[in-house]
């Protein structure tokens, strides 16, 4: 028979899930007063509250159910104990949840979980063969627990053992569609250049979860490889999910360029510079193409915000430079290549420019 509990909180999930989060966390709250003691109840709360990120109500409601255990079950006390371990790692106490979990460990357990948790607080400390180790401890104990079996296909993968990788991803039942997994595999695929391969899974990721990082793979894939109308495809795609995700727009105006559609590439640059990112290498980029294009009102702008970010950076001078011996200034573009040399950076093709207009105005 279901419990009256019970039935509110399914009630209450349901509002979570519908999006009606106060009248879901509302009736989270009514309940964990009402109901004060139920250990039952405030096991699922603790959980509950966990996946929503609550972290310090699901603190202190194991503080509370720590407290009234003492003539509970081992049972109880081991899973109080776990659950505390986990809540340390999301709150970044990672040296408590290790001396919980190494003191479980110790006393004799075969709860994957605890060797799971291990894996995850030594892979946060950046001991990744560590983390390996007990992370197939505890796919030893729960071989069909896919989280587990995922996590140390990535470890593998991140450590270059590619079969060990697939071997691990392979058994699990979403392989061929989960867009993590995909991911996963296509960036096995680049750091192995198979760029083909690597672009395929990328872009099948991307078709089953639009996933920023999967339209971006892909996109990064096909221009590296030429594929520019791929490029386009998924980079527009991107900026469209993603208008913030700003890495994407320079080489979604690249790839552009490339199809010869200029003024498209000149625009994608000009949306990425109008959400105020002063990052030089965007404006230089965007100078690179207005240049060429002879696009005098748009350097200018380009070359104002330059010289707001740093008036004595080489980048400024450089563009500047370029401008004046475009148009023919080449005085002018002298004394702006000589103050990116007197920097000592060595700033892309500055002294050949430099040495080049030197020979000119000598042999006029």
């Amino acid at each position: 028979m279901e419990q009256k509990w019970q039935k509110r909180l399914n009630q209450a999930l349901a509002l979570l899930e519908a999006g009606e989060i106060a009248g879901g966390l509302e009736g989270l709250e009514e309940l964990k007063e009402e109901y004060s003691g139920n250990t039952e109840l405030e096991m699922q709360l603790v959980t509950i509250y966990h996946e929503l990120g609550h972290h310090e109500t699901a603190l202190a409601i194991l503080d509370k159910l720590e407290a009234q255990c003492g003539g509970q079950s081992e049972e109880a006390w081991h899973e109080i104990a776990v659950y505390r371990a986990s809540l340390y790692i999301d709150l970044d106490r990672l040296q408590e949840a290790m001396d919980i979990l190494l003191a479980i460990k110790e006393g004799g357990t075969d709860d994957y979980r605890v060797y799971a948790l291990l894996g995850e607080v030594f892979l946060l400390e950046g001991l990744e063969e560590v983390a390996i180790r007990y992370l197939e401890r505890a796919a030893e104990l729960a071989p069909d627990n896919e989280e587990v079996q995922y996590l140390l296909g990535k470890l593998y993968a991140e450590q270059g053992e590619s079969g060990r990788a697939m071997e691990k991803w392979q058994a699990l039942k979403r392989f061929e569609d989960d867009a993590a997994i995909l991911l996963e595999r296509a960036r096995m695929a680049a750091r192995q250049g198979e760029f083909e391969t690597a672009l395929a899974l990328y872009e099948k990721a991307a078709e089953s979860e639009e996933v920023p990082e999967a339209l971006y793979g892909a996109g990064m894939i096909a221009y590296q490889t030429g594929n520019w109308q791929r490029a386009v495809r998924s980079l527009a795609r991107l900026i469209e999910v993603d208008p913030d995700y700003v890495v994407a727009y320079p080489l979604l105006a690249e790839a552009l360029w490339k199809l010869n559609m200029r003024e498209q590439a000149l625009v994608i640059y000009e949306r990425a510079l109008a959400l105020h990112v002063e990052e030089e290498e965007l404006l230089c980029g965007y100078l690179r193409l207005v240049v060429t294009m002879e696009e005098w009102a748009r350097a200018e702008n380009a070359l104002s915000r330059l010289y707001k970010l740093d008036e004595e950076a080489a980048a400024y001078w450089y563009w500047r430079g370029r401008v004046a011996e475009v148009k023919g200034d080449k005085e002018e573009a002298l004394l702006s290549y000589e103050r990116v040399l007197s920097t000592e950076d060595e700033f892309w093709d500055t002294r050949q420019r430099y040495e080049d207009l030197r020979q000119q105005i000598n042999g006029q």
